[in-house]
């Protein structure tokens, strides 16, 4: 029986997926015809190169990482799985067809789909049987059919900045911070609940999850921490260790190598909240003055920051730091207080989603971060407690159990003192050498990352009238219960249905990632026609949506356990891309372009403490939505670009609200 838990919202990847499709249509253009006056994302959709231009490129190259076709989850020698899932499969080609024409009846007027269907008949009878022959072969001689690929096109050969567009940040509830030394004791407290998690999973002790008699690969949860994305051309390495014994800690721009451990003994066991509290005080009494912001060169495109990663590399003793930020188990960032006025135009949580993104700007926080490490907590002076994580190792469901992990652990703790310590360890200031050059390249950095921060426009909310439990009463799922209120306001705002993407996980099977949910279907249109129209019953309306709901909860289950639309296509597209031949008719036709042009992303992360993850767009044109419902609230960060002028996040996120209360309205009072 289909579980929203499992099928599309614990099992949470960010849409880079969705750029994976929607970017790598743009057939490889020239960089060097790229305006560059033109907003970073409007430009990232030409620079980019295709899937064709990409895969031709590293064919045959040489992956420092690991071998190209071991899945990523075999760097880490930790092994979690008690029952070991089964291969994701490939899905038949009669029944990918079939659903893929169904997702474009929505999207395309007769003509256009009455071609489409004609072209995709004809590659389903010509080159797409051969293609998949070929796909099932590749099924039978590795691991996982998809994984080697999707991490290169989605994630190492992704080469516009990480922030927004790829790393998801997370906001959590405010903390009360009377001083400075509580802030101190808070982060001591955040390292020791890491540390404990970190032991839990090196233990092996966390129990494997299930979808109902189905267990769920647990290996993502080894690849949090530990783990590292080194910039390089055209492929960027994922690196990892099981076995770090230190953190780096980012305070005013300066960058610390914190030991977290007490080796003195013959156990290795983590230093008290009071010695770590004390070494976080050490550190921003000798970091008072802003140093050199080195850490926003993370944050500029891949193919600079690699550049200038060489750079840095070979000057002085700075492979060495390099080797200490790459070792590292995670990032701890004490961030400066954003100032009393933050909440002029924005609530507090949209600002802090912004935080939580980018840090904002050079003046502020956006130099206080290290991108390229997998896990960075952010602790302000001013209350904010959140994350930003780089997506390449695992799906959002294993950091939202982190952040849970961590303020369960210090809210657990009775007061806010720990002990007073004689003794600490006096973190290391890793100071860099800058080499020739390196000045021009940090203004380069924070010009491109401030302008992504005022691009981006986050508006979060706590829908407080119900959560899930209302929906459940009223027999609904939850998660379509919400897609189908998107698809209602996108409506509204726009007058016709978005090309629509949800994130489904795959972790039914091993070493999997995700799979697309295509929930605009012919039924969500006629629901948010059958609601905006004047002419029509109440008993109408809510008969509408049930259909739509149920059509969704459908597409949903049929994502969840491999028999979706995306990930096929995508291996037959690359393929037939390997092969250097012509690329399908498919793949070139509107009906491809335009349904995987998603101007509406969203995914569902739970968390049980009251926060919330968020992400932009993956269109210049597009909104993204990621929430987090609870039994009686749901909690919402809604995205778009302010360089687009058709969209409007305020209006997106207003519409959505009201769809929440329409929809209920139906559901309880026919």
């Amino acid at each position: 029986m289909y579980k929203d838990a499992h099928f599309t919202s614990r099992l949470f990847c960010y849409n880079c997926r969705a750029i994976m499709d929607s970017i790598l249509l743009s057939g490889g253009k020239n960089r060097d015809n790229v305006n560059k006056n033109q907003p970073i994302m409007q430009r990232s959709l030409m620079t980019l190169p295709s899937l064709n231009r990409f895969l031709a490129s590293t064919i045959g190259a040489r992956i420092k990482f690991i071998p190209v076709s071991v899945h990523a989850a075999n760097i880490t020698s930790i092994k979690l799985n008690k029952e070991i899932p089964p291969k994701q499969p490939v899905p038949e080609l009669k029944n990918t067809i079939k659903r893929y024409l169904k997702s474009l009846e929505p999207l395309l007027c007769d003509k256009e789909y009455c071609e489409s269907e004609k072209i995709v008949k004809e590659f389903e009878k010509g080159v797409g049987a051969e293609l998949h022959r070929k796909l099932l072969e590749r099924y039978e001689s590795t691991e996982n059919w998809m994984n080697e690929w999707f991490l290169h096109a989605a994630y190492l050969g992704y080469r516009i900045p990480l922030i927004v567009h790829s790393s998801p940040g997370t906001v959590g509830p405010l903390q009360k911070f009377s001083c400075p030394d509580e802030v101190f004791i808070f982060g001591g407290k955040l390292i020791a609940a890491v540390c404990e998690y970190d032991s839990m999973i090196k233990s092996g002790k966390m129990k494997q999850e299930m979808a109902g008699k189905d267990p769920l690969d647990m290996q993502p949860y080894a690849m949090i921490l530990g783990t590292y994305r080194r910039p390089d051309i055209p492929l960027d390495c994922q690196l990892h260790t099981d076995t770090s014994d230190h953190i780096i800690v980012i305070h005013n721009n300066h960058i610390f190598k914190l030991n977290i451990f007490d080796e003195s003994g013959k156990n290795r066991t983590a230093l008290s909240e009071g010695q770590l509290a004390a070494s976080l005080k050490d550190i921003a009494g000798r970091s008072a003055v802003a140093g050199t912001p080195i850490g926003i060169l993370t944050g500029n495109d891949r193919d600079t920051w690699a550049k200038d990663y060489k750079k840095l590399e070979a000057c002085g003793s700075n492979r060495k730091i390099l080797e200490d930020i790459e070792n590292a188990m995670f990032v701890l960032c004490l961030d400066k207080a954003m100032g009393k006025d933050i909440s002029r135009e924005k609530n507090y949580e949209s600002f802090r989603a912004v935080q939580s993104l980018t840090g904002v700007t050079c003046e502020t926080n956006a130099g206080n971060r290290w991108h390229d490490k997998a896990v960075q907590f952010i602790v302000s002076y001013d209350g904010f407690v959140g994350m930003t994580y780089e997506h390449s190792p695992c799906e959002g469901v294993p950091i939202a159990v982190l952040h849970d992990h961590v303020l369960k652990y210090i809210a657990n703790k009775k007061d806010d003192k720990c002990d007073q310590p004689k003794e600490f360890p006096k973190a290391q200031l890793l100071k860099f050498y800058l080499p020739e050059g390196i000045e021009k390249s940090i203004s380069a950095a924070t010009s491109t990352v401030e302008e992504i921060s005022k691009d981006i426009d986050m508006e979060c909310f706590t829908f407080e009238n119900f959560g899930t439990e209302m929906i459940k009463k009223n027999k609904m799922s939850p998660d379509s219960f919400i897609q189908m209120a998107m698809q209602l306001a996108y409506y509204r705002i726009h007058g016709k249905p978005p090309a629509h993407y949800e994130s489904a996980g795959l972790r039914r099977f091993r070493n999997s990632r995700t799979e697309c949910i295509r929930s605009t279907s012919v039924e969500s249109v006629q629901f948010a026609q059958t609601v905006i129209s004047g002419n029509t019953s109440k008993l109408q309306k809510k008969e509408a949506m049930m259909k739509a709901i149920n059509a969704h909860k459908k597409l949903a289950g049929e994502a969840a356990t491999g028999q979706g639309v995306d990930r096929h296509l995508f291996g037959l597209k690359t393929i037939a891309t390997k092969e250097g031949s012509t690329l399908p008719q498919i793949f070139t036709d509107v009906g491809y372009k335009r349904s995987t042009h998603f101007t509406l992303t969203s995914s569902q992360v739970p968390y049980k403490t009251a926060s919330f993850m968020c992400y932009g767009p993956v269109t210049p044109d597009g909104y993204g939505c990621c929430y987090n419902p609870r039994p009686q609230d749901i909690r919402v960060a809604c995205s778009s670009f302010n360089a687009c002028k058709e969209t409007c996040t305020k209006k997106f996120a207003e519409a959505l609200q009201q769809s929440f209360c329409d929809m209920i309205e139906l559901a309880t009072e026919c």
